[in-house]
């Protein structure tokens, strides 16, 4: 059980340079170039990237150090490594379908403090990406492409001068730790992107791809109300050359002559925006001058002639009615904006979508084009996937993932408004004798009367987790201080109410607590606590039992 915890903090290493000696660290690029020689070799270097985020099933992480970077792969390696920390690694280095890794059989968390990384910028060029393989960077290009394949999902950048012609790809895969979605990148937006540059090939006689793989959300940037320009707002910029055109030529025939082609173009254009499944709409004094047929169904009317005339006051809601304001005699398509909402429709029914809003010239005058996309779908996809990344299965309580993902939020308020937090640590005593006994579900009964014992003892601002095993750990708020010296006895009274009749074992639990005071971090105070934990369960002369 205190295995990974121990590599969280530099407190729990007492000793360690007299019980082991020291291994030799080579540079990375020493380290590369056994490759293929079967030689075990040892690297130190910063994780620039953690546990978790570039694969979710597996321990795969980037390190780097002065000579250069490589990626660290396991399939039975726990240690929780996170962006910054200093890492020594043993392994040997070998090649995965293209991509070069140290298949690690042992790493360890240097305590020091952890060091922002800074990733190498470097240009939209792919015969660039194999001088920096393994290595953190980041690029800033507009979107040449995007769309997804079996495993997983691409982003194509170009460089942002028009006349280069280099572009490389961005990489998502599916087994990716976070949900990135590359869906909300449009052609030509103009997006900054940092990750880690990774080999791959399907097959030994395919060309090697290279590519860059992102960390989380925040390592792509897509500014906003910037960006390219859909198609289908040419229809507007058209409306506005077919009154310049009657300014511009005097001659009657010239003038009806270049009316009647952009009338042609236009009917065009009216076919494209039929196709559309995005709805188009044009709003202007107070109504709808142009709609297509997406939006009259998205809008729940039957044709796009009953939108028109119409005011969108009737479908927008009230805290996103700033948008319908017309600018002044402007069609300066970087002042859009990309924002999600919901719309009414003639029904009543609220549709989430994903609007692009942006002042056009429609006859001539000022209005305000709306693009709007139905993203019930992937809204609801997005909350699968963070559901089944940040919950435990079992108990229905947070993960570690999702632990440290809400802690780190309460944390950063607690210390802001200058509340004291509390960590709590605990763990089911005698768990392998119950499943010894009884059996595994037995001890699957066990762990979840122990979480809805911690739900109901705890409010709902408090956080709880299941942290692996029999292991729990819960982040008291406001008031944790008064609360944890009867957190024990609260505990124990909650699993005897909450324990089924006739249920042949009994269930009990051994806390150990930490003031989450300004000087410490949370993993230190969680160590505390863990600390705290088993000299209780020491002096009782107890062990702890670790259940994978």
């Amino acid at each position: 059980m205190r295995r990974t915890l121990l590599l969280l903090s530099a407190a729990a290493w007492p000793g360690l340079a007299v019980a082991q000696k020291p291994r030799a660290a080579i540079p990375i690029a020493q380290a590369i170039r056994t490759l293929d020689s079967g030689d075990t070799v040892t690297i130190a270097g910063r994780a620039t990237s953690g546990i978790g985020q570039l694969q979710s099933t597996v321990f795969d992480i980037a390190v780097e150090d002065s000579s250069g970077g490589i990626r660290i792969f396991s399939r039975t390696l726990e240690t929780a490594v996170r962006v910054g920390d200093s890492v020594v690694a043993t392994g040997v280095v070998k090649t995965y379908r293209g991509m070069l890794e140290l298949v690690g059989t042992r790493l360890d968390v240097v305590p020091v403090p952890r060091t922002t990384i800074t990733p190498t910028a470097i240009a939209v060029d792919g015969e660039l990406l194999p001088k920096f393989s393994g290595r953190l960077v980041r690029v800033r290009g507009r979107v040449a492409g995007f769309g997804e394949s079996e495993g997983g999902q691409f982003l194509r950048l170009r460089d942002l001068n028009p006349e280069e012609t280099g572009t490389l790809t961005i990489w998502v895969p599916s087994n990716h730790g976070e949900p990135i979605d590359l869906s909300r990148v449009r052609y030509e937006d103009s997006v900054t992107v940092a990750g880690v540059i990774s080999a791959y090939r399907d097959n030994v006689d395919d060309p090697l791809i290279w590519q860059i793989v992102p960390r989380t959300r925040d390592d792509i940037d897509v500014p906003q109300g910037r960006g390219g320009i859909p198609v289908s707002w040419l229809y507007t910029a058209l409306a506005l050359s077919l009154a310049a055109a009657a300014w511009l030529y005097s001659g009657r025939y010239r003038a009806k002559a270049q009316v009647r082609a952009l009338r042609e173009t236009e009917a065009r254009y009216h076919q494209l925006l039929a196709l559309s499944p995005d709805a188009v709409i044009v709003h202007a004094g107070g109504e709808v001058r142009f709609a297509n047929i997406a939006a009259a169904r998205l809008l729940g009317l039957e044709n796009e002639q009953a939108l028109r005339g119409r005011s969108m006051h009737d479908f927008v809601p009230l805290e996103l009615r700033a948008v319908l304001v017309t600018s002044p005699a402007s069609s300066d398509a970087s002042l859009a904006t990309r924002l999600r909402g919901q719309l009414r429709s003639a029904t009543g029914r609220l549709t989430d979508v994903e609007l692009t809003v942006g002042p056009c010239l429609y006859l001539d005058r000022p209005a305000v084009v709306l693009l709007a996309r139905d993203i019930t779908q992937q809204l609801r996809y997005e909350r699968d996937l963070q559901a089944l990344a940040l919950v435990d299965e079992l108990t229905g309580l947070a993960n570690r993932r999702g632990f440290a993902f809400f802690a780190e939020a309460e944390v950063a308020r607690a210390r802001r408004e200058q509340h004291t937090s509390v960590v709590v640590f605990a763990d089911i005593d005698g768990l392998k004798q119950i499943n010894d006994a009884h059996g595994h579900a037995a001890g699957d009964q066990a762990i979840k009367l122990v979480a809805q014992a911690f739900k109901s003892i705890l409010r709902e601002s408090d956080i709880v987790a299941r942290w692996g095993g029999d292991e729990f750990v819960a982040l008291i708020g406001e008031g944790g201080e008064a609360a944890a010296g009867q957190m024990g006895a609260r505990l124990t009274g909650a699993i005897a109410a909450l324990r089924p009749a006739g249920q042949p074992f009994t269930v009990t639990a051994s806390l150990g607590v930490s003031t989450l005071d300004p000087a410490l971090s949370l993993a230190e105070a969680m160590e505390r606590a863990d600390q705290a934990l088993y000299h209780r369960k020491g002096t009782r002369g107890e062990t702890s039992d670790r259940r994978e």
